[in-house]
Order: structure tokens, then C-alpha cells, then sequence
């Protein structure tokens, strides 16, 4: 700790952002501040009377400092957003799941504009309604707007295809069929002003606007029009009695609960839109270092540094340093100003507090699956004498048929579950024929040359999908690089026979692991190797399948390189090519009308040989 005293007296006394590195260079904590020495002081000057529990455990690990200044706080907050992205440090608050969640999306400059969902918010002119953490919830909720206003969902390539008859959905009373005319645009404009008022929470005026639809239906003697609407009416105010006073009155807003016990602290986001609470999203971490002030900023800043759909306010459980920085951070990321609230009384005040009941709950249960989980890998640690307790597992799996079309895949589980974010593809380009230590040899060293590259830390554990041989070949492969003991290898090979239970094979042992069929450390392993093997084989069919279509476009006559290069990039089959229209065709890059004719006319040709086959 001396050398970091030494340290202090050169940092500056400006706002920016610091990193604390370890032994080995690499970054443990980020952290802003408005002034680099005094935030940086007071870690290691108060060290011994500092409360903070994981701050002893931190400081054990500092070897040195590195910072970057910036000309204010706001900058300061950008810079720290990206480089915890790119660094995912230990002891900072690190969002597993970086997806974006899904918004029904619907834009009304379109004609007759159509509900869809999406992960990506834009600024597009669009109209966005969410997030939905659950995709049921989501279908839900659209299922109930098409019920309601009879909007349509469907692509503009199938609108176009149903003009002179609607789909099915017109039967099924979810859609008011205005590709086949069924419906005006003055018409259908009202339903589309109706959902968006609705999926905005003002039920009280979409009620007051049906009404009016339905008087001027039934003053025009269009009854079945009129009839429809009061449906509705009826339906929404039974809705309305239904939700109860919970929800009245609730706009577009984001509830933040927080709940904490030594360095283990869970959060939970409740998402209120549509005039009630529509889904919850819940974290949990397990090193968190700061005190509560520090850690709710810090999630705050990371969970809203992904892109999602704005709400109008967001409740939050305590003030913290830098506050207004952040809301001013808020409003210009989304566009518009985004009220950051911490409540002491009121309604929102017992939101706040319904919100930490939820987070005390997810922290109970997230809390033993947790534990768990990190007993589980220390079990496996044990029982296979690793060097490193198993946190990061990458598995590996070859794919091919008598070697052609042979490809890779690498899944990655951290704590014991996937993050399907990193998993990775692989492609085999040096090896022809049948060699799977060859191919994997290619794919471990094509990984391992990644190893500095953003998204592509170093694991504690690498598994292989095979036998003996395949694990020495991951040993020469990890060899070459030095990586002998910062990185585990295990090899897990099928039994011989049905019955037989699975082997696990360790470098610098002869003979399988001894385990029970019931292990729960084999099941374990067993269920990584089944999940790399599944992505293996997904990509490996979409593979052989564009092959086919390859071959199948080498025989159209007004298909060359190019135009074969951009068919394979739009479609995955030829299914999806014999549905597309000439128009969709002919508006492909290079293509014309008249290649998109001879396309439709090869493919129609080929079916018309086939059903006479």
C-alpha cells in the first residue's frame, strides 16, 4: 500500500474517471469522481476504519492506478459507462443480461400503420411502448391492443399479398382487414389513435373516444360498427374495476427497489405503462463494493446506459452523489426529460416500498440460488483438483459429416449459467476431411488469439467435448500461450455403451475422474457439453442449408456471383424466395425486374417438375 500512498500526491484534482488494476494489469474497479484524488484518497487512507465490506478484499488486489481526466463530471459518467462495458471489472456492478428488452413498436406515418415488437429503441419517428421483460407479457398485451383496436400485424410484403382477400386474422376479429379494403384510413386512423392512447395508461379517454365513435357509428346507421365499439367500452371499464386502485393514476414510470446485506445487495425494477405495473426485472450481485449511496448510482447508470424505451420518471429508494448529473445524462440519451424522483411520503413513497418488498424477496431466493451455485463449484473444484474455482466455463464442440461443412461452437457459463451473449461460432477454414483434434486444435487457438479482445476474457475452465485425445490437444493449444495453470482443462467423453456413465478426463491423469452417474457435479458438466453441442448443430444445419440453396441458385440463369451473394444474405432457404413477390425481388441491391421475373418463373418451374415427379 505504500506504492499506492506514493501514487496519491501525482493524481490530479480533476473530474474524471480511475482504474484500479491488479498484480497482472488487469482492471478491478472503475469508478468517476469530481475530484481523481480525494475519491481515490479516501479508499486508501480510510482503509482500516472504512465499513465497506468487500473494500478490504479490493485493496488486497490494487497494484496500481490509472486514471483519465475529463472536463467535467457529465463527461466523467460517459467515459466510466464504456469502460466498465469494455473492462467488466470485478467489483463493479456488472449487468449479466445486456440485452435490450423488447416495445411493441408502432409508427404512425406508415399508411395503415401495424404493431411489431423490437429490442433496438430508435429515434425514428416511431412510437414505442414498453420494455417487456417477458415475451408473454408482451404478447399479451399486443394480443388485447389487436382484440380492442383491430390493428394489423403483418409485414408489408404479406399486406400486399392479401389485397383481394384478408387473412386470417380478419376471421378471427384481430385484424379489421385493411389490405383487402375492409377498412377506410379515416376509420382506421381512429383505431390507431384509440390503441395509442390506450397503451399510453389514459384509459378514461380511450373510453370517452369510443364513445364518440360509437354515437357517430350508430348516427350514420353503421351498427355493426357501433356495436363493435361499445364492446369495447364494455370491456375497458370492466378492466378498470378489475386493476383496482393500485393502478389508478400510475403513468409511464420506472420503480427502483433495493435491497442489501453485506456485499450481497439485489435490485428489482418494476415497469409501470399502460396505467398499471406491466413487468419486473430483477439482479442480483454478490461483490459489491461502495456504500448504498455508490451502488445504486451505479446501477442506475449501467442499466440505463442500454438502450430502452424512455418512461416519464423514475422513482429511486435514496439520493446519491452526482444525481442531478445523471438526470441530465437521461434526458439527453432519450430525448426528451426524464424526472428523477426519490419520494419520502405519498403514493410514491409506498411504491418505492412495494418495490423493495420485491427486491427483499428476489435477494431471499436469488440469495440461495446463488449460494448454491458457488457451492456446486467448489465441489468441482475439489473433485476435479482444478487450480481455479470454475466462474468462467467455455465449452467446446466440432460439428461435421465425414468433414464437410464442419464448424465449431464455444458456450460460456458464468456462476453456473449461460451467457448465451458470448457464445461464439466458429467456421473450420485450415482442416479438409475427417480430423476433429485438428479442428479443434484451429478453433482454440483462433479463441485464444482473442484473448485481449473485448468479449473475449480468458475463462477459469475450458471444457472439451471428447476424450483423451482431444484433451491433449487443448493442452498443446494452451501450452503455446502460456496459459498452463491460469486455465483449467477438462475433457468429458460419452459412455462406450448406453449405460455407460459419461468420463471425465484431467491433464496429468491416466484414467477418468471416479464419479457417480448421479453427480451433481458430472449433470452439470453434462448439461454445459449438451448446450455446446445444440449450438453446434443449429449452426451446422443452417449451414448445410444455405449449401443447398447456394447449389440450387448456381442453376438460374440470371444468377451470378453477386446476385447469388445477396440472396444468401436476405434468405436462409428457398421456402423464403418462392414466398417472395417480384416487387420484394426486384428491390434487392443488383437485381432488376427481369431477373426477379426469371427467379419466380425458374422456381415455379422446378415445383411445377417436382408435383409431377
Amino acid at each position: 500500500m505504500k506504492h499506492l500512498e506514493g501514487i496519491l500526491s501525482s493524481l490530479p484534482t480533476l473530474p474524471g474517471v480511475y482504474i484500479m488494476k491488479d498484480g497482472e494489469g488487469r482492471a478491478i474497479y472503475i469508478g468517476k469522481a469530481k475530484n481523481i484524488r480525494e475519491r481515490v484518497r479516501s479508499y486508501i487512507k480510510n482503509s482500516k476504519s472504512d465499513r465497506r465490506p468487500q473494500i478490504p478484499y479490493l485493496l488486497n488486489e490494487l497494484s496500481n492506478l490509472d486514471y483519465f481526466v475529463t472536463k467535467n463530471e457529465y463527461e466523467a459518467l460517459i467515459l466510466e459507462n464504456a469502460l466498465i462495458k469494455k473492462h467488466k471489472p470485478k467489483y463493479n456492478i456488472l449487468l449479466k443480461d445486456d440485452k435490450n428488452y423488447a416495445s411493441i413498436r408502432l409508427d404512425p406515418r406508415e399508411r395503415f400503420p401495424k404493431l411489431t415488437y423490437t429490442r433496438r429503441i430508435l429515434n425514428d419517428g416511431a412510437i414505442y411502448f414498453g420494455p417487456f421483460v417477458s415475451t408473454e407479457a408482451l404478447r399479451q398485451t399486443k394480443r388485447l391492443v389487436h382484440k380492442l383496436f383491430l390493428l394489423r400485424d403483418c409485414s408489408d410484403e404479406k399486406f400486399r399479398r392479401h389485397s383481394s382477400r384478408p387473412c386470417l386474422n380478419y376471421y378471427m376479429k384481430l385484424c379489421s382487414g385493411p389490405c383487402a379494403g375492409r377498412i377506410g384510413e379515416d376509420r382506421y386512423r381512429e383505431a390507431v389513435k384509440g390503441a395509442t392512447v390506450f397503451l399510453k395508461g389514459n384509459t378514461k379517454e380511450v373510453i370517452k373516444l369510443l364513445t364518440e365513435n360509437m354515437n357517430k357509428a350508430s348516427e350514420e346507421m353503421r351498427y355493426e360498427d357501433a356495436a363493435h365499439y361499445r364492446d369495447q367500452i364494455m370491456f375497458l371499464q370492466k378492466q378498470s374495476s378489475i386493476e383496482g386502485l393500485f393502478t389508478a393514476g400510475l403513468k409511464n414510470m420506472d420503480i427502483i427497489g433495493f435491497y442489501r446485506e453485506g456485499t450481497n445487495a439485489s435490485f428489482v425494477v418494476l415497469f409501470s405503462r399502460g396505467g398499471g405495473i406491466i413487468d419486473k426485472s430483477e439482479y442480483f450481485f454478490n461483490k459489491v463494493t461502495g456504500d448504498d449511496k455508490e451502488v445504486v448510482g451505479e446501477f442506475l447508470r449501467q442499466f440505463y446506459n442500454n438502450d430502452r424505451s424512455s418512461p416519464e420518471e423514475i422513482l429511486i429508494p435514496i439520493r446519491f452523489e452526482g444525481l442531478e448529473t445523471f438526470s441530465r445524462w437521461l434526458s439527453d440519451r432519450f430525448g426528451r426529460k426524464t424526472k428523477v424522483t426519490v419520494p419520502r411520503s405519498g403514493g410514491k413513497a409506498k411504491l418505492i416500498e412495494v418495490a423493495r418488498e420485491n427486491a427483499r424477496e428476489s435477494f431471499r431466493r436469488l440469495l440461495f440460488e446463488s449460494q448454491r451455485e458457488s457451492y456446486l463449484l467448489h465441489r468441482l473444484k475439489e473433485l476435479l483438483s482444478l487450480s481455479n474455482l470454475p466462474e468462467k466455463i467455455e465449452c467446446f464442440d466440432v460439428s461435421n459429416i465425414q468433414g464437410n461443412t464442419a464448424v465449431a461452437s464455444m458456450v460460456r457459463f458464468e456462476n453456473g449459467k449461460p451467457v448465451k451473449s458470448r457464445y461464439k461460432r466458429f467456421r473450420i477454414k485450415t482442416v479438409h476431411g475427417v480430423n476433429d483434434y485438428a479442428m479443434l486444435y484451429e478453433v482454440l487457438i483462433r479463441r485464444l488469439n482473442r484473448m485481449n479482445q473485448e468479449g473475449w476474457e480468458l475463462p477459469d475452465l475450458i471444457l472439451i467435448d471428447g476424450g483423451k485425445g482431444h484433451l491433449n490437444t487443448a493442452y498443446r493449444a494452451i501450452s503455446e500461450f502460456g496459459l498452463l495453470g491460469r486455465i483449467d482443462l477438462v475433457s468429458i467423453a460419452k459412455g462406450r455403451k448406453t449405460q455407460e456413465v459419461d468420463r471425465l478426463y484431467t491433464v496429468g491423469r491416466k484414467d477418468p475422474v471416479p464419479v457417480g452417474r448421479t453427480s451433481e457435479e458430472l449433470l452439470f458438466l453434462m448439461r454445459v457439453r449438451d448446450e455446446a453441442h445444440r449450438f453446434a448443430i443449429t449452426y451446422h444445419k443452417k449451414l448445410r442449408a444455405l449449401k443447398a440453396l447456394s447449389s440450387e441458385l448456381d442453376l438460374i440463369p440470371e444468377v451470378g456471383k453477386k446476385r447469388k451473394k445477396v440472396l444468401l444474405s436476405h434468405y436462409s432457404n428457398l421456402s423464403e424466395i418462392k414466398e417472395a413477390s417480384i416487387e420484394e425481388l426486384s428491390s434487392l441491391p443488383t437485381m432488376t425486374k427481369r431477373a426477379a421475373e426469371e427467379i419466380r418463373k425458374y422456381l415455379k418451374e422446378s415445383k411445377d417438375g417436382e408435383e409431377k415427379g
